[in-house]
């Protein structure tokens, strides 16, 4: 199976009730682009991933990670 994109995980993210945000994830030597967008976001208000105005020489490697209403056991 193959990874998915972004935009792809962010869409499958929308579609889940139990997501009620979205966190944009950085690396820890991100260029400083990245670091602007590093944080938590309304589902509808997050910003786009790749960051079109990253210049980190490996490129973006930010990703989004789901915050869930409840954590089961």
């Amino acid at each position: 199976m193959s990874e998915l994109s972004p935009r792809e995980a962010l869409e499958r993210m929308r579609e889940d009730p139990a997501v009620i945000a979205v966190r944009v994830i950085v690396a820890a030597d991100a260029c400083p682009a990245c670091l602007a967008v590093a944080g938590t976001y309304d589902l509808d208000d997050a910003p786009p991933l790749p960051v079109p105005d990253c210049s980190h020489p490996l490129g973006c490697r930010c990703y989004y990670e789901p915050v869930l209403a409840e954590v089961y056991p």
